[in-house]
């Protein structure tokens, strides 16, 4: 919703130098300087509140104060799009425009990105909540209002809105106009208040400035200059703080044809808007015949229009009326365009931006309203047999345009056209069916007629290219006339054979067509004849899921009692239950789940009807639908909504939706080492067959060593100094050479631990010989005891320690560090996989740190493989099958059944993705301490399954790129899991620090 032009029209007929006193004031001065938050503005009808309002923002966009400005325009035509979403949507855009102009803040863009992705719109509470952030950072947000009366159907909703306005934070200040009410006054008791009026002095401006502008008027007090001031003198009287009572007196004045006319009518003034209005129609009436009939159709048909009128669509309108049957409409049959408004009595206005047509005043609809309502509804029936005599000109016997340049050369020509498309059956319900059946049946008969009034209706607002032609092909009469509720000319239609099933190429029956539109009685009336209630369109959308989504609990309620399907699911698996969750309706929501939806179904990126709402900002929906049993689905969808959620503040569903992390964030990091098979088959829950090489079979050091070269001697070239750590087979020293002084890093194997298979140990040094990378720990010497009773592996010394050391000391990393730390991790882990080389042990305790720059090695190759030498074809990389690794970092592809198993080099990238998670929180993401009753999941089948969460507040801090890196890493199925390169490349890991 865009107020630009509206402001132009309006300040454009504003006369200047009026409403000074306003400005003046103390109380609007102390808003201005945001001393004051809020000013309410009353005033009666005809006041001049909306001419102040034009002139206060004038004032505040040419301010140099600094700040931001917002403001609505309110109209009582327009109350079905004046919803309060869109009205802060438009606050949001003017204020975005202030604070960032062409650039959108990131708080938008991440909102803009999120509904993009999932094609939903954003919610009041999401809206609201960026529009706050906004605020926040800037001095001052000052947001005008006009017309609080005219914005909703009720003013408990208007008062809503201001609370909602207001809530948005303590930077933002308002000032609103509005007619008094009781409502109005116990909301504003408290608030500061300017009485709106005409003042003498702004109706004495603005008489003697509208004299000089009536040619007639003008002549009169030129020959009699004493006229003009009785002229004022008695406007003045008469207005009672009214402009526009003053605006229609004049009016009258300038049609008086000697100035004794004139004295005569300033003693008769009327005092009242009633009588004002009712003489301006005597005047009307009192014209030449054919002016009268001229002017009192553009009157009333301004005054029942569904949008506002051209002057051109007037033309038009006035011009197919006096066609004979099957008569072309020429310019020659229109009416003048100046004759047009001349006749109309003062009753209308020129709107000079878009050339609309509208009433003085909406006091003057009121009045027409409330006393001419047998005109009314004539006019009604005038429309809507003019609407579709329109559409049936014989002008449009070509059928529809096949380009955009045809269309637009159409419209220029009709442009009535569209509106008669648009609203040719909004009026049809109040007619008598015998008093259109003719006109109609031939229009519904006509099917070129129908195929132009198809297209003309669905034109778009904004052309892009191509935006005549976007439009369905081969549309029936009745799916159109369903675009109206019209029961009984369905009814009708139906029985005269019209296909009830009928659609065209986008497959939309009449019975989608009114649901999606909320007609409530075409649909109870097509349903009663039969029609196929979970009939799908071209996007699988039945009349159910289009309902649910306009939240239409009306219709929904018909549909569900005929029959329909809520777990039909449509495009990319959306359901019935999603598009109610979208509506926002948590009535529609429990109905439709109280219907047997199923509250578990995912789309297929993963989200649920829960993680939807839950995203979008719907607390209570959600925790309705935890309440039926729904859970977050187990996906990347599901992670992010757990996280959205904590930072929302929705405390209660975070607790009720996801593990409990607590405990396990509180304790320390525990450390872990690789356990044999037979018990890591125990933790994965699979029979593992033992074969000749198992753990109990003890392996000679000539057999690890058979083939490589070592030396001999250990004790006599080096000295082994103190324990860095002990591991599954082996305890690590530092050592320091005797003959350099240089240290270094020992691995000791003594001759009665090696036990199991021979390649573990054979494998550790034979990768780390031929790995050459900056990021993996250097092979320096292969020694055995002479005895041969020890193994000797001498390795580059890292003197800083282990990354698990670092964490616990420092609980977790900063994003920057962990950044610093995966860059040379993922490129260590690229170069090893390009080799064919898996690691398969990947852990904090397997990356040792150089310095306190988190400079690192990636050590302990115990358990490294070569997958080339497991294919059959040379050069190719194979898969390996054994069960090994570290309970809390292993791949789910390596606790699979045996007979089931192969995995690749991507079971360090899964490894690796833990590794990053326990980096930014200081806790990994499964674990046996995480099942509970409503975590009923080992860990095992937390790992098999990738259940894990971003639990707040731990994660709270850590932006979205990183989350989005490790979900692309600890990925249950491995060909969607990001390879080690791929890592490298993601946004997280190129962004500066």
């Amino acid at each position: 919703m865009s107020f630009r032009s509206k402001q132009a029209e309006i300040l454009q007929r504003v006369q200047p130098g009026t409403c000074q006193w306003f400005f003046d004031h103390e109380t609007y001065a102390g808003w201005r300087d945001g001393q004051i938050k809020t000013v309410w503005c009353p005033g009666i009808p005809g006041a001049g509140k909306t001419r102040l309002v034009s002139l206060v923002i004038d004032r505040l966009q040419n301010a140099s104060s600094g700040a931001a400005l917002a403001y609505i325009y309110c109209d009582f035509q327009n109350r079905e799009a004046q919803t309060p979403l869109n009205i802060l949507s438009s606050i949001l855009e003017q204020v975005t425009r202030h604070a960032g102009g062409d650039v959108l803040p990131p708080v938008l863009l991440s909102l803009y990105e999120s509904h993009k992705k999932y094609d939903t719109r954003p919610t009041l509470t999401e809206i609201s909540g960026v529009l706050g952030t906004i605020c926040s950072s800037l001095k001052a947000v000052c947001i005008v209002l006009d017309a609080l009366d005219e914005c909703c159907e009720s003013e408990d909703e208007a008062l809503s809105l201001v609370s909602s306005i207001l809530a948005i934070g303590p930077t933002v200040h308002l000032l609103c106009t509005s007619r008094s009410s009781t409502t109005f006054e116990a909301f504003f008791k408290d608030t500061p208040r300017i009485e709106i009026s005409a003042h003498d002095d702004d109706i004495r401006t603005v008489v003697n400035a509208h004299v000089t502008t009536q040619p007639r008027l003008l002549r009169h007090v030129q020959a009699d200059p004493t006229l003009q001031d009785d002229i004022v003198l008695s406007i003045i009287e008469v207005s009672q703080g009214m402009f526009l009572l003053a605006a229609l007196h004049l009016e009258s004045l300038g049609r008086k044809i000697s100035r004794k006319e004139v004295r005569a009518a300033l003693g008769a003034l009327p005092r009242t808007l009633d009588v004002t209005y009712e003489q301006a129609l005597h005047r009307i009436r009192s014209q030449a015949e054919e002016f009268a009939d001229l002017a009192e159709s553009i009157l009333f048909w301004v005054l029942c229009a569904r949008e506002p009128l051209t002057i051109h669509q007037l033309q038009h309108l006035y011009g197919t009326r006096s066609l004979a049957h099957g008569e072309q409409l020429e310019d020659d049959d229109l009416p003048d365009a100046e004759t047009l408004m001349a006749v109309c009595g003062g009753l209308m206005i020129l709107d000079g931006s878009c050339r609309s047509v509208r009433l003085v005043h909406y006091t003057a609809q009121e009045y027409f309203e409330r006393v001419h309502q047998g005109r009314i509804i004539s006019t009604k029936f005038d429309l809507t047999k003019s609407s579709i005599a329109y559409l049936t000109l014989p002008n449009f016997a070509n059928g529809v345009c096949t380009s955009d340049k045809a269309m637009t050369a159409r419209l220029d020509r009709f442009p009535l056209l569209t509106y008669a498309a648009r609203y040719w059956g909004a009026e049809a319900a109040a007619v008598n069916w015998e008093t259109l059946r003719a006109t109609l049946t031939e229009f519904t008969s006509n099917q070129v007629a129908v195929s132009v009034a198809n297209q003309a209706r669905h034109l778009p607002q904004h052309r892009n290219a191509h935006w005549s032609q976007e439009f369905p092909r081969n549309v029936p009469a009745l799916v159109l006339a369903a675009s109206f509720d019209l029961p009984d000319i369905l009814r009708r239609m139906v029985e005269d054979g019209h296909d009830i099933g009928g659609h065209g190429s986008d497959r939309e029956t009449p019975l989608i067509r009114a649901a999606s539109l909320g007609h409530g009685g075409s649909v109870t009336t097509l349903l009663e004849f039969g029609a196929y209630v979970n009939a799908t369109d071209a996007n699988g959308e039945t009349a159910l899921s289009r309902a649910a989504a306009g939240a239409n609990n009306i219709v929904v309620k018909a549909l569900l009692a005929g029959g329909a399907d809520v777990n039909i699911k449509g495009a990319a698996g959306w359901t019935v239950l999603m598009s109610a969750v979208s509506s926002g309706s948590l009535e529609l929501v429990q109905r439709i789940t109280e219907a047997r939806a199923d509250v578990s179904a995912c789309t297929d990126w993963g989200d649920s009807a829960l993680s939807l709402a839950t995203r979008s900002g719907q607390e209570a929906i959600a925790l309705y639908l935890a309440d039926q049993g729904a859970n977050l689905p187990n996906s990347v969808a599901g992670r992010r909504t757990s996280v959205v959620a904590a930072r929302k503040g929705f405390a209660t569903l975070v607790r009720r939706l996801t593990a409990n992390y607590g405990a396990l964030a509180a304790e320390q990091l525990q450390r872990q080492g690789h356990v044999p098979q037979r018990e890591l088959a125990m933790i994965a829950e699979v029979d593992e067959p033992q074969g000749d090489d198992s753990s109990d079979v003890k392996v000679h050091l000539s057999e690890v060593l058979d083939g490589l070269d070592y030396t001999r001697g250990f004790h006599r070239r080096y000295d082994v100094g103190k324990k860095l750590g002990t591991g599954h087979s082996a305890r690590v020293h530092v050592c320091e050479s005797k003959i350099t002084g240089v240290r270094y890093a020992v691995k000791i194997f003594e001759t009665r631990q090696l036990y199991g298979l021979r390649e573990i140990y054979r494998n550790e040094i034979i990768s780390l010989k031929v790995a050459k990378h900056p990021n993996i720990v250097r092979l320096v010497d292969v020694v055995v005891q002479d005895a041969m009773d020890e193994l000797f592996i001498v390795m580059e010394l890292a003197p800083e320690g282990q990354l698990f050391d670092y964490i616990v000391n420092h609980q977790k990393l900063s994003e920057g560090e962990a950044r610093k730390v995966f860059s040379q991790l993922f490129s260590a882990l690229a170069y090893l996989h390009t080799e064919g080389w898996v690691h398969r042990d990947i852990k904090p305790e397997n990356i040792v740190l150089l310095d306190q720059d988190l400079n690192i090695k990636l050590t302990d190759f115990g358990l490294c493989t070569n997958l080339k030498e497991k294919s059959s074809r040379v050069g190719n990389i194979g898969l390996a099958t054994t069960l090994c690794g570290t309970p809390n970092y292993v791949a789910p592809e390596i606790l699979a059944e045996a007979k089931l198993r192969s995995y690749s080099c991507l079971v360090d990238v899964w490894s690796a993705g833990v590794v990053l998670y326990v980096c930014l929180c200081g806790f990994p993401p499964f674990s046996d301490e995480l099942y509970s009753k409503n975590f009923p999941y080992t860990q095992t089948q937390q790992i098999k399954e990738g259940r894990f969460d971003y639990p707040s507040p731990y994660w709270d801090s850590v932006g979205d790129p990183a989350l989005d890196l490790i979900d692309s890493m600890i990925m249950v199925d491995p060909e969607k899991r990001f390879t080690a390169d791929q890592c490298l490349k993601h946004v997280w890991m190129t962004t500066p620090a």
